[in-house]
């Protein structure tokens, strides 16, 4: 693993987990939809920075929670079932990847959580035969309120474990891609992916949010199919809350 990542890693980690002053209160029973206009880069692209939108989808309460494609039924208070949509990584149909690389399928996955929507060790297996693999999350965030008013600070950070059936459906090149991308083939085996970023939530009104998100991402694979050593993505967009 390269040193840039890891260090960013542990600094927002340090961030995350000792600040004094947080508002973790305010986000129970706590709901918003929306969405925001991004600009970022892939560690899959070729083809430079990419426009873009996504959705935004935020639920926390007693029963579980939703944080984007990931939701949470809790049967205890610090146990659920859990249900992902992993839309494809490598897809032009989402970002930019090499020409002569197929689109990967996206897949659903069942598992369980284990802690909150904000430090939280989550597995998630496919159950629909796209892959038959199987992923670990490690989730850390954290509110913090700001001297400005209305603005909440979110950093986050996230260590996720891929098998190497799930690494193999991402990241290996066959040969017939090979000969038609340029790209040297390669059998994946299992991978670590490192994410961080930091969310800024402005209460606009009583039931109007603006959201800044900026995230970063490190695919620790030998995969040719990764073009950038560190994936980015800033959005800026409103939701409504409930």
């Amino acid at each position: 693993m390269h040193n840039t990542p890891l260090l960013l890693l542990i600094g927002m980690g340090t961030l995350t987990l000792s600040g004094q002053a947080y508002s973790q209160d305010k986000f129970k029973d706590f709901t918003f939809i929306g969405g925001a206009l991004t600009v970022g880069e892939s560690v899959f692209s070729d083809k430079g920075t990419r426009v873009g939108a996504e959705p935004y989808l935020f639920h926390n309460s007693d029963y579980g929670f939703i944080d984007g494609s990931l939701a949470n039924y809790s049967l205890l208070p610090w146990f659920g079932i859990s249900g992902n949509l992993r839309l494809s990584e490598v897809s032009d149909d989402f970002g930019d990847i090499p020409d002569g690389i197929d689109n990967r399928d996206s897949s659903g996955e069942l598992g369980v959580t284990f802690g909150t929507v904000g430090a939280r060790l989550t597995y998630l297996h496919d159950v629909t035969n796209k892959h038959d693999g199987y992923e670990i999350q490690l989730h850390l965030g954290r509110a913090f309120d700001t001297p400005i008013s209305n603005l909440t600070l979110s950093p986050y950070v996230q260590v996720n474990y891929r098998d190497d059936k799930l690494s193999n459906h991402l990241y290996s090149i066959s040969q017939a891609e090979a000969t038609a991308s340029g790209l040297a083939r390669f059998d994946a085996d299992e991978t670590w992916v490192y994410q961080g970023g930091i969310i800024a939530l402005y209460d606009v009104s009583e039931h109007l949010l603006a959201i800044s998100k900026f995230e970063i991402e490190h695919h620790d694979s030998n995969s040719p199919l990764i073009q950038n050593d560190l994936g980015w993505k800033f959005g800026l967009g409103v939701a409504y809350k409930f």
